[in-house]
């Protein structure tokens, strides 16, 4: 692939995605509650080579499956446990969906689409946050990417294919869906499973070819990847499958049981948000760039199956009951490949892009005003609201800047990529210093920093009621927690099942009050944490008292 084949600012502008999600990941502390749990959960796991159950403060964590966990522990274990270990299978995971986006869209686009697909994929403020995140999604997107280009691919058959090599070329496909589909179970659950069928069922029943998601032995292949983990969990934890598909699935998206409620539109503005500038270069450039009906009068294919992509989940997740911004992940790569196809059209003109550079330069404008609208009506950490004026102020430029540049080159496809990818590319950059003091105000880093310089390898932390969730992961221990419920720990499973961790030998739960005997005749030393009440009667950090 010679630089001379593709156009050089198309490539650059892929290059300073990648460059962008990957600055400084480990520059700023892991924060509570998501990075500090995961991140945990992957050290012990690393710690104890039980690949098998995850597990948090040494109780099985079952709220969700092996694969993220086991590929951070294996990272772990070449790395150490630190904070690049943590964020890297994110970052791993983002870029490689980026690398499949490109290969994609050259196999269905033609070589420029596929770049710009992938750029644009990579350069939406959803795919920065959580390439960057200690947390399922990105692996999750990966793998319900792969299943979706597997099985539009089996439904694809090469052009003047004899009936056996199409035969062939649909199986290996159909097989690489299958692949795809387990392994996003083994991600987040039967979430994996759900989100690709109801995406490319109803591709294939538009198309007729069903036989593109049947194969017996792409059927057993996802059959094999799943059983023996699902075999070895149930064995271990009886009552698993029941809670995974019943608590952790069905109530998740029919109750509010869990919480994590909205209203209809909720996801609307994140997913508009999410993948700005790129959902309004497309808005604008839809009538102009959308390609052409064929000569059956039917849509284009592609742009049928990334319509699917889109509108389906959107309204799946909205209906649910459980909603939370990082459930639309999946859908970035969907609009990236539009904005390629957009762009890939009749005149191969950057179809609204434009539009896309007004957006980000009044993007730009309310993101200079945001530290007065923030100050008015958000409370902030004293060095989170420092931090703050001087990101809004570089990134806020950076917007306008990069907004009136596409506005004046819109005509050129290389260029308006490059310029409507640079705002988001710059991120990481700015906002160093105001990750690190969010990472200050919401991770256990300096607590852990104050109590190993009087910590000895004899030395028993007690939390009392509490757990910050990024400690363990700094201090490199489990805790003993006195709690009433076992909420501290933030696992639905473990809330639901406390009363069983309690009578089992070795469990770190012990009665909310038992430290106090404890703390009056202590013979080892010991580590107690616990919380405050600040001015606004809130719940502030937890505090140790050593003795």
């Amino acid at each position: 692939m010679t630089a001379s084949k593709y156009n050089r600012w198309l490539m650059a502008s892929l290059a300073i995605v990648v460059i962008g999600l990957a600055f400084r990941i480990n520059g700023y502390p892991l924060l509570e509650p998501d990075e500090g749990r995961n991140a945990e959960i992957a050290r012990e796991m690393a710690e104890s080579n039980d690949y098998i159950i995850p597990r948090l403060n040494g109780l099985p964590y079952l709220d969700k499956p092996i694969l993220y966990f086991s590929v951070g522990a294996a990272i772990m274990e070449l790395l150490g446990p630190t904070e690049l270990a943590a964020r890297l299978p994110s970052l791993l995971f983002t870029v490689t969906t980026l690398m499949l986006v490109w290969w994609f869209g050259h196999r269905t686009l033609g070589p420029a689409g596929g770049l710009i697909a992938a750029a644009a994929t990579g350069a939406m403020p959803l795919t920065l946050a959580f390439a960057r995140t200690v947390i399922f999604d990105s692996a999750l997107t990966f793998f319900i990417t792969l299943s979706i280009f597997g099985f539009y691919l089996a439904s694809e058959p090469p052009p003047g294919a004899t009936d056996a090599a199409g035969h062939e070329h649909a199986a290996s496909w159909t097989a690489v869906g299958w692949i795809g589909l387990a392994l996003g179970v083994l991600t987040k659950g039967p979430i994996g499973l759900a989100l690709p069928l109801m995406v490319i069922v109803p591709y294939l029943a538009w198309r007729r070819r069903w036989y593109a998601l049947w194969d017996p032995v792409a059927v057993l292949l996802f059959v094999a990847l799943l059983l023996p983990w699902l075999f070895a969990m149930s064995r271990e934890v009886p009552d698993f499958l029941e809670y995974a598909l019943v608590t952790e699935t069905f109530q998740r998206l029919t109750t509010d049981e869990l919480r994590r409620t909205g209203p209809f539109w909720y996801f609307l503005p994140i997913i508009v948000a999410g993948s700005l500038p790129w959902s309004l270069v497309a808005a604008v450039g839809w009538k102009r760039g959308r390609p052409d009906h064929d000569a059956s009068g039917k849509w284009d294919r592609r742009l049928v199956l990334l319509l699917l992509w889109i509108v389906i989940p959107l309204l799946f997740f909205s209906l649910s009951q459980s909603k939370r911004p990082h459930y639309v992940l999946p859908l970035m790569p969907a609009i990236g490949l539009l904005v390629g196809l957009l762009w890939s059209g009749r005149d191969k003109r950057p179809c609204g892009a434009r539009g896309g550079g007004v957006a980000l330069a009044i993007c730009g404008i309310v993101i200079l005003l945001a530290p007065i609208i923030v100050g008015a009506l958000l409370e902030v950490e004293a060095g989170v609201a420092q931090a703050i004026p001087g990101t809004a102020r570089m990134l806020g430029i950076v917007c306008v800047i990069a907004g009136a540049t596409t506005f004046f080159v819109s005509h050129r496809r290389d260029l308006s990529l490059f310029a409507l990818c640079v705002p988001v590319v710059a991120i990481p950059f700015v906002s160093m210093n105001l990750m690190s003091a969010i990472g200050e105000d919401r991770s256990g880093r300096e607590m852990a920093r104050a109590i190993q310089r009087i910590m000895t390898d004899r030395t028993e932390i007690i939390a009392i009621q509490t757990y910050p969730l990024s400690l363990p992961f700094y201090l490199r221990r489990q805790f003993l927690i006195a709690t009433g419920d076992g909420s501290e720990l933030t696992s639905n499973y473990l809330i639901r099942t406390y009363s069983r961790w309690t009578g089992t030998p070795g469990t770190p739960f012990r009665p909310v009050d038992w430290w106090v005997d404890i703390l009056a005749n202590c013979r080892l030393p010991h580590v107690f944490l616990a919380r405050v009440d600040d001015v606004r009667g809130a719940a502030a950090d937890p505090v140790e008292v050593v003795q």
